[in-house]
């Protein structure tokens, strides 16, 4: 290789690399703001499961996993993977947690994401939040949707942030983090 082109190649890579720190400074930076934030699990939330809907408030005794899938997202698509999650309910079922997944679909997606959930039967409580308040009460939730998972204690504050099931290290972060807080 000539040396201008060795030259050129050591640049894109240190641009690179130091693009790649900012973002992960960012990323820190990020998490650290919302480590300090407290999260409402809003009463209004309407509870589906075996395909029955009521309104029922999220029992907080216990640390509480959020899976929020907010109105940027596709809802009916994130409904076909909630079958993704299953283990994590399965775990909590034997553990000191519990799963909250949260949809907060945009209003002309109301429709079809109860009748998608109705379809589903999913074997565990799904929330729906029809007014947006789960946003409105938690405002310092990121849009990045890897915040958009998390674990919270009994007041609220986020302990653990992303989708245990998403890779093994982090399954394994998650377990050390629920070991802490019995």
């Amino acid at each position: 290789m000539k040396r201008n082109s060795w030259i050129t190649c050591i640049i894109c890579l240190s641009l690179v690399l130091s693009l790649s720190g900012c973002a992960e400074q960012a990323t820190r930076k990020m998490l650290k703001n919302f480590m300090k934030e407290t999260i409402v699990l809003p009463d209004d939330l309407h509870s589906i499961q075996d395909r029955n809907m009521s309104t029922e408030s999220v029992f907080k005794e216990t640390p509480v996993l959020v899976i929020y899938h907010d109105s940027l997202a596709c809802s009916t698509c994130q409904i076909t993977h909630l079958i993704d999650n299953i283990s994590l309910y399965e775990r909590a079922d034997t553990s000191a947690f519990q799963v909250v997944t949260v949809f907060s679909p945009r209003q002309e997606e109301y429709d079809e994401v109860m009748r998608q959930l109705m379809i589903l039967d999913f074997p565990y409580p799904i929330y729906v939040d029809f007014n947006g308040s789960f946003r409105k009460r938690n405002a310092g939730i990121p849009d990045d949707t890897r915040f958009h998972s998390f674990l919270i204690d009994k007041e609220g504050h986020p302990i653990f942030v992303g989708n245990p099931v998403a890779n093994d290290n982090l399954l394994k972060l998650f377990d050390k983090t629920l070991t802490s807080i019995d």
